[in-house]
């Protein structure tokens, strides 16, 4: 069962929920349903608060979902690929392919959003004087939220978009990896305090707090592993001797050549061309006697020689697989694995902190 449903596609963007959105909108409902004005409705006739608290809930995420948009508007203007906005139970995020590296572009994009949240705020707050006691008071509320959504977002720590400002700014002064470190160690420090602060006047904070560690340290991470993968071609890395198979090898064959070569994963061939993959996965449970053909995976994901390490992992990370053939010229011309992009990780630091550096 999936954990997210695409909804609807909106600027040629995909929008999905995640389950976990359901319980917040929930919460949100009856929170704003035994909260009195400014911030609920509780002193409403019952149907009427019913209905402007689910109204609210619903505008909210809709408004975080504008929030998102700007972010990925202002993102594809600069060449950077949107895959989708995902809505969940701590806010929004768009997935993005990678983010500009100009400080000023990734300026421009993280400060989007809390631009588009501050103007519904604005928006919001001239039509709360409608003179209507249901519209005043759900514009009023409404204004609020977007008004501490982006207050929220700006707070200088990653996956927030303040952690993404304050990165472009050290950016400005220093290296990008320097920057995204120093950036990181800001984040996690306020959600220590985040986190202390929550346990004596409100546990909500404590997940919030958790949400943005290790958010900012997976942010610190992957900038890390692409400053020193990013200058590795797949070609440096990939292991050239390929054992390949043929759709039509047993299964008790693949067995024997998992216990000779220790590989996990062979591509398989038929003729010169590649037409899947079998791993220690797929034939888990199979018939030994059974055939490739049937139990490998024919939904193939390949890299060609020339691309950066970096974008080798980003792929299986995406993907969640170990491996990837090496194409070149529809012709498979090695196979790379996580485990050889972990091994030249850990040479090429260790070297780094030596002293050494790639002539090229």
């Amino acid at each position: 069962m999936r954990a997210s449903l695409r909804i609807f596609r909106v600027l040629g963007i995909d929008v999905e929920v995640h389950i976990s959105l359901l319980i917040l909108l929930l919460l949100l409902i009856y929170a704003f349903t035994v909260t009195p004005s400014p911030f609920g409705f509780a002193n409403f006739p019952f149907l009427e608060r019913i209905i402007l608290s689910a109204a609210s809930a619903i505008a909210l995420f809709a408004s975080i979902l504008l929030h998102e948009l700007s972010h990925s508007i202002f993102a594809r203007r600069y060449g950077v690929k949107v895959k989708k906005i995902m809505l969940f139970i701590f806010g929004g995020v768009a997935m993005m392919e990678s983010l500009p590296r100009k400080p000023k572009e990734e300026f421009t994009v993280a400060i989007a959003g809390p631009a588009a949240s501050i103007g519904i705020a604005a928006l919001s707050f001239l039509l709360s004087f409608v003179p209507h006691g249901a519209l005043s008071a759900f514009f009023t509320l409404f204004a609020y939220f977007n008004f501490i959504l982006a207050l929220f977002n700006l707070i200088p720590a990653f996956p927030m978009d303040g952690g993404r400002i304050l990165r472009s700014f050290l950016a400005e002064r220093m290296g990008y990896a320097k920057a995204t470190r120093l950036a990181a160690e800001v984040g996690r420090g306020l959600a220590i305090f985040m986190a202390i602060f929550g346990i004596f006047y409100n546990p909500w904070l404590i997940l919030i707090a958790l949400f943005i560690y290790i958010g900012a340290s997976e942010e610190e991470r992957l900038v890390l592993l692409e400053n020193v993968l990013g200058g590795v071609k797949v070609e440096d890395v990939m292991s050239r001797d390929v054992l390949f198979l043929t759709p039509d090898t047993k299964v008790s064959e693949v067995m024997e050549l998992l216990l000779k070569y220790k590989h996990l994963g062979y591509p398989v061939v038929d003729g010169d061309r590649l037409v899947g993959i079998v791993t220690l996965k797929d034939i888990i449970g199979a018939n030994p006697d059974d055939t490739v053909e049937n139990v490998m995976s024919a939904e193939l994901a390949t890299i060609e020689p020339q691309k950066s390490a970096f974008e080798a992992f980003k792929i299986m990370s995406e993907k969640g697989i170990g491996r990837l053939p090496v194409v070149e010229n529809g012709k498979v011309v090695g196979i790379i694995s996580r485990s050889d992009l972990m091994r030249v990780k850990e040479i090429l630091e260790a070297l780094e902190v030596m002293g050494w550096r790639r002539s090229s």
